[in-house]
């Protein structure tokens, strides 16, 4: 039988013009990837894709695109209706949090929760794919509590959303612990596929040895993120006699005039700005459990490209540098000074990282492979007739 899916998000986006950051990039390159590959296992299937911010569903085959103005109730009966019509399997894909509409249509999500709920069977399953866990990343991003009724709401609907799916989708096995201790999620429910990078789209480039070093962070300039740090020690490198040009993407935080701000789109980002670059860095402060147990999108566009990476001692992308020798990662703000030095002048070793994180990349965080990988657990779950 044919195996169609249903992807809920935020917004459609399915080209990497259409990425515009770390969720856009899960949607194009996971997603995206995703109903390449299952054109290719199965040319008859049929995708439909919701998006709540234009309240579309738009059936996408092999051939075109058919967009058409539902909500997302009547998306989802739609889709079951065509399922059950056809005698084909279904496999419905919740982006968690972002496909959450606004507080008033809230209930129209929590009864298309139970509608999946109600008609699951063995033709119809739901996986959450909880990439961004809210309450987590509000404490990333703040320096207080977050209100009561605030998370309570949060908390619940999270609950809810992932004890009425069939399967979750996690990064890491981090995740998958956290759930099981959490909220008693079995952990042969969760499926781990990590973040990655659209490698077709993002060329090797190893930067030959020249008097000014570019470093790039490919994130918003906030403090959060620990950039004023990054800023900090950069500036000092320089005040040293390094040659450092420091590149970091559009934010609120005031920057230097000497910092240059990117703020490109995805695919003139990838040419421009990032095949430019001499050193990556991701500077998050690892006391935060979102930065440290999260290994950021942008860690796999700078492995791919073949960059050396320096990061701030996080669990999860660090593991992934040391695992894979593709950089330094730093204890403290002191030793990631030392090790920005080391780059600057060892552009041996510099290469050797680089060359390293492209193979990785190529090998275990490529979209298009952890793509073809979630496809055949999907149809593992179906079973042997889908």
């Amino acid at each position: 039988m044919t195996l169609d899916l249903m992807i809920l998000t935020s917004y459609f986006a399915i080209e990497p013009k259409n990425i515009g950051g770390g969720i856009g990039y899960r949607y194009v390159g996971l997603y995206g990837s995703l109903i390449r590959a299952l054109f290719k296992y199965s040319p008859e299937s049929k995708v439909f894709w919701y998006s709540h911010n234009d309240q579309a569903l738009r059936i996408i085959t092999e051939e075109n695109v058919q967009k058409l103005k539902k909500n997302m109730l009547k998306s989802i009966i739609y889709a079951i209706s065509d399922t059950f019509t056809s005698n084909s399997y279904l496999g419905v894909i919740i982006a968690y949090p972002y496909a959450i509409p606004g507080i008033k249509r809230i209930f129209e999500y929590v009864f298309c929760l139970l509608i999946l709920k109600i008609f699951r069977n063995r033709h119809l399953k739901t996986f959450v794919d909880y990439f961004d866990p809210p309450m987590e990343a509000y404490y990333a991003f703040r320096n207080q509590s977050p209100p009561f009724l605030f998370a309570v709401y949060t908390r619940f609907l999270e609950k809810l959303v992932l004890k009425l799916a069939s399967y979750v989708i996690v990064l890491n096995e981090f995740w998958k612990c956290h759930l099981t201790r959490i909220y008693g999620i079995n952990r042969g429910r969760i499926i781990v596929i990590p973040n990655g990078s659209l490698l077709c789209y993002v060329r090797d480039n190893s930067q030959k040895s020249k008097d000014v070093v570019n470093v790039l962070y490919a994130g918003s300039a906030t403090k959060e993120r620990g950039v004023d740090a990054l800023v900090q020690t950069i500036s000092k490198l320089n005040e040293n006699g390094l040659k450092l040009n420091l590149y970091i993407g559009k934010g609120p935080m005031y920057l230097p005039s000497w910092v240059h701000v990117s703020n490109h789109p995805w695919p003139e980002f990838v040419r421009r700005v990032l095949v430019n670059s001499d050193i990556c860095v991701i500077p998050y402060p690892p006391d935060k459990l979102f930065f440290s147990s999260i290994a950021p999108v942008k860690l796999f566009d700078y492995m791919a490209a073949g960059k050396p990476i320096i990061s701030t001692n996080l669990k999860e992308t660090g593991n992934i540098i040391k695992t894979y020798n593709c950089g330094l990662v730093a204890r403290n703000w002191k030793e990631f000074e030392l090790y920005l030095e080391t780059l600057y002048y060892d552009r041996e070793l510099a290469k050797k990282l680089g060359e390293n994180g492209r193979r990785a990349a190529e090998k275990y965080f490529n979209y298009e492979l952890l793509a073809e990988t979630l496809l055949q657990r999907l149809v593992k779950t179906f079973g042997e007739h889908c």
